[in-house]
């Protein structure tokens, strides 16, 4: 048990030697290190809301092809015919009831 006491208390001089010694640079390292912590948290905040920002602009807009003419056309403008029959316009609806393809 003593030889437990003795090496820690060389540990804890040792320890205390380097701190006063070093104290400067160990007070920079440790400052720098957590400057790269906070700018590390930032980027990710950052890129958070990036990728909240895109997943919001992307689902924005629903595209839907028009089964006559092949244009594209917003979900919310095309004309639906049955399950997934989607047409641009009424052109193309009252032409594709004429004339099936």
């Amino acid at each position: 048990m003593m030889k437990f006491l003795i090496i820690l208390a060389l540990f804890a001089i040792l320890f205390l030697f380097i701190w006063r010694r070093y104290r400067r640079q160990i007070e920079t390292a440790v400052y720098v290190f957590r400057m790269f912590r906070k700018m590390r948290q930032m980027i990710r905040a950052e890129t958070n809301e990036k990728q909240i920002e895109t997943k919001t602009n992307a689902g924005d807009v629903e595209l839907v092809r028009c089964l006559k003419c092949g244009s594209w056309t917003p979900r919310s403008n095309a004309l639906k015919l049955g399950g997934n029959s989607y047409y641009c316009s009424s052109n193309c609806l009252e032409q594709a009831v004429v004339r099936p393809e």
